[in-house]
């Protein structure tokens, strides 16, 4: 049975003019050629195609789980389907990059000299342009200069210790300097999958006026954001608390900074393109001094355990160490405290316990073929069987160790 839309080929609409073709006309008028049949049936075909192919490409713009990520040009306008869905339902564009900002030690040739903003440097290791950011008087042997690179990106990311070098000859300074402290750690574009995930959710949960989904929705609109945890306030008739976890590519266990927090409290106060306070309740607090700085909203916690891997057989421990730490590092960070109203009540993950973590383990010997004898959960040095995150809480793996015995010394540990 054909489907209210199939996909068909040009060979099958050909075949199908074809016979339409003959059949109405060859028991009436029998002096049609075969080719001239053939050749008018490829062309009529190619046509419908076309037709075919522009209304299904249409029918997929209706929905922003498949509408277009690319510009297309339609009658002179350049649109882009899946940034229109985005503006239309309130997410904006997607958040673009940010630049890489630290200080640098440079030795000085000339003291009571000026070093120029915007003169240049370039990193060896990732040959990134970087400019210095303002005019800096020199007063001592020993400078320290604030730098930000030149183009958006993690490409332009260093580390302390990291050398860099000044363009050209420049006579009050060494050509040679040292990165001795990181600013801001830059990110990349929002790329097409996190940005349709973002209008995706926005569709399905459109705000309602400060439910509990509308704050997380609102939090995570902040660029830095990786999730955010919302609850109604017990001790204050209107306060509502938010806990934020950043990126883990930009903060350390996933532990915000307070210019993040402050962010959060904005995007969830005032709408981002018309800066008017139309989000939250009037009544509702996240900001109990009203000074802008959000007490209401904190950083999450990261609580840390430990896990052992015993006798194990039919593989090198460096080997299974690997592939065993990626498995368990994502369950760990895969679990979050529940929230009645916003987590999934048939599938919490609140609960970090001894027997997943066999079964995370159990998986990973199994895709090699190898066996262990048990796995031991610790919190705080001592062995557990359960852990039950609270609101505010995270999870990490701080080690994993893994023994070929019960009784024999450490083989592998991180």
């Amino acid at each position: 049975m054909a489907q209210p839309y199939d996909n068909k080929s040009i060979e099958e609409v050909r075949t199908l003019i074809i016979s339409g073709l003959q059949r109405e006309f060859n028991n009436k008028l029998r002096i049609l050629p075969k080719s001239f049949v053939a050749i008018l049936a490829k062309i009529l075909a190619g046509i419908f195609i076309i037709l075919y192919k522009q209304i299904g490409w249409l029918f997929l713009q209706l929905f922003p789980s498949y509408a277009y990520w690319g510009e297309v040009n339609v009658l002179g306008i350049k649109i882009r389907p899946l940034l229109e869905w985005g503006n239309l339902m309130g997410v904006g564009y997607p958040h673009n990059g940010t630049q890489w900002e630290g200080l640098i030690e440079v030795q000085v040739t000339q003291i009571g000299q000026f070093l120029d903003s915007g003169t240049q440097l370039k990193s060896p290791l990732n040959n990134q342009i970087y400019l210095v950011k303002e005019t800096t008087l020199l007063t001592d042997e020993t400078g320290i200069i604030q730098i930000i690179c030149a183009s958006n990106g993690t490409a332009g990311n260093l580390d302390i210790g990291d050398p860099i070098q000044f363009l050209g000859s420049l006579s009050m300074v060494r050509k040679n300097a040292v990165v001795s402290d990181v600013k801001k750690v830059a990110k990349d574009d929002e790329i097409e999958s996190e940005y349709r995930q973002r209008v995706s959710q926005r569709f399905r949960t459109p705000p309602m006026g400060g439910a509990l989904s509308d704050y997380r929705q609102w939090a995570n609109e902040v660029s830095g954001v990786w999730n955010s945890y919302p609850q109604k306030d017990i001790n204050t008739p209107a306060g509502v608390l938010i806990w934020v976890a950043g990126v883990p590519e930009q903060y350390k266990n996933r532990i915000p900074d307070k210019e993040l927090l402050i962010k959060v409290g904005d995007s969830c106060t005032y709408d981002p393109i018309t800066q008017k306070a139309t989000r939250k309740p009037v009544a509702a607090i996240i900001d109990p001094k009203y000074d802008g700085t959000y007490n209401n909203i904190m950083p999450i916690g990261v609580v840390f355990f430990s896990v052992n891997i015993y006798g194990l057989k039919g593989i090198e421990v460096d080997d299974f160490f690997d592939l065993c730490k990626a498995a368990l590092n994502d369950y760990f960070l895969s679990r979050e405290p529940y929230i009645r109203g916003l987590s999934d009540d048939n599938n919490k993950t609140n609960i970090i316990s001894k027997n997943s973590i066999s079964s995370v383990v159990y998986q990973a010997a199994v895709a090699v073929k190898a066996e262990f004898d048990r796995v031991e959960l610790l919190y705080s040095g001592e062995e557990i069987l359960n852990y039950n995150l609270i609101v505010g809480q995270l999870a990490e793996m701080e080690t994993l160790q893994i023994f070929e015995e019960l009784d024999i010394d450490l083989l592998g540990e991180e």
